[in-house]
């Protein structure tokens, strides 16, 4: 008799992962190889699904349901057979590879894709055309703006810039080198499009007014402008796009070529793209003071060249004053229009482009004692 502190005696329940049909006869070998329940009644052990007797009889595991088999204690090794459902789809192929099966799709457009076809998105992965259409759209997102409406770009920074001089360079060839060789002012390019008096008065060569910009007299004054335009230029071009800088350039150009005219009268001439130049030293100024950056550099510099101008024979002063009062317009109009609002800065400065084409049609009427109107028609 156990104590009364002892714990209750168990009753004797057979180890149910013991139990073993009466009828079955343990196949012969160590007993340790022999796992409970795996025995059919017969005595065997069960073949692996799918398994067929070479008499042609059925596999005893066929069709198996657990109340069938729990009579004889049996238990299947297999999965049983569910039909086709059971059986596996066949693999999808690679739609621009489809000799290669895969099991990946893109996640944007669902077209499989092998390893070679693959691009990293931030889930799973795209084929390539998905993958090219989402770095364009990242690329163009991710680009930042200025808060004047200028957009860093990877691809050909300053490329307003490198044209501009390109043309002046091309242009100065097409005169023959002036400088270099025995080439001067009655050259017939540069007579054709410098801003000459008589052409515009008698000709009505409104044109001269900006193709004057491109054409330069010497070796010393293309270099000087030259570099002027690359420093100054770029970082316009970088703060206010390509769109504002090259009508920055045109308006400054005419502006100054403009004033010029409208002093000098049937007696101008004049070339160089200092006009445009002193209008980038006005804009850079303004738009330097909106973005309370230091502009004690530029003031020095604006110093420096308007006494160069007022001092040295044969520079076109009033050309260089013409281009610094159009910069400084076009600079305000550009700094203090907020850059949303681009269709208002594009009708302000066109008013402004406008407003100088005007004063040269007047001037052009002064000077030849030609009614306006007949100019106009």
């Amino acid at each position: 008799m156990n104590p009364p502190w002892s714990r209750p005696a168990e009753p004797d329940v057979p180890d149910p992962r013991r139990a073993v049909d009466a009828g079955a006869v343990r196949a012969p070998g160590p007993r340790r190889h022999q796992l409970p329940g795996q025995y059919h009644a017969s005595g065997q052990p069960p073949e692996p699904a799918g398994w067929r007797p070479a008499d042609g009889s059925s596999d005893p595991s066929d069709g198996w349901t657990p109340d069938a088999l729990s009579a004889t204690g049996s238990r299947p090794t297999g999965p049983p057979d569910r039909g086709p459902a059971a059986h596996p789809r066949p693999a999808p192929y690679c739609y621009r590879h489809t000799d290669r099966e895969t099991y990946v799709s893109c996640q944007r457009c669902g077209r499989p894709i092998c390893p070679e076809c693959m691009r990293p998105a931030a889930v799973g992965f795209h084929c390539p055309e998905e993958g090219a259409a989402a770095s364009r759209r990242g690329a163009a997102s991710r680009r930042p703006i200025t808060s004047l409406g200028g957009r860093a770009r990877i691809r050909h920074p300053g490329l307003i810039t490198q044209l501009l001089i390109g043309l002046c360079v091309a242009a100065y060839a097409l005169q023959g080198l002036p400088g270099l060789t025995g080439s001067g002012p009655d050259n017939t390019f540069t007579l054709d499009y410098s801003l000459y008096g008589p052409g515009i008065a008698a000709n009505d060569e409104y044109y001269r007014l900006l193709t004057a910009a491109f054409l330069h007299a010497g070796v010393l004054h293309i270099l000087f402008n030259m570099y002027a335009l690359y420093l100054l230029g770029s970082q316009l071009e970088q703060i206010l796009g390509r769109a504002r800088y090259l009508a920055l350039f045109v308006v400054c150009a005419i502006g100054g070529n403009t004033l010029s005219y409208l002093i000098n009268g049937w007696n101008t001439f004049s070339v160089g793209a200092s006009t445009a130049v002193f209008g980038f030293f006005a804009a850079y100024y303004v738009i330097a003071r909106r973005l309370r950056a230091d502009t004690s550099a530029i003031l020095i510099i604006v110093g420096i060249n308007l006494i160069i101008t007022f001092t040295i024979a044969r520079i076109d002063k009033w050309g260089h004053i013409g281009g610094l009062v159009a910069g400084l317009v076009v600079g305000v109009i550009y700094a203090y229009v907020p850059a949303r609002r681009g269709w208002v800065q594009a009708v302000a400065v066109g008013a402004v482009l406008a407003a100088l084409l005007l004063a040269a049609v007047l001037q052009t009427s002064a000077v030849t004692s030609t009614p306006l109107s007949a100019i106009v028609q």
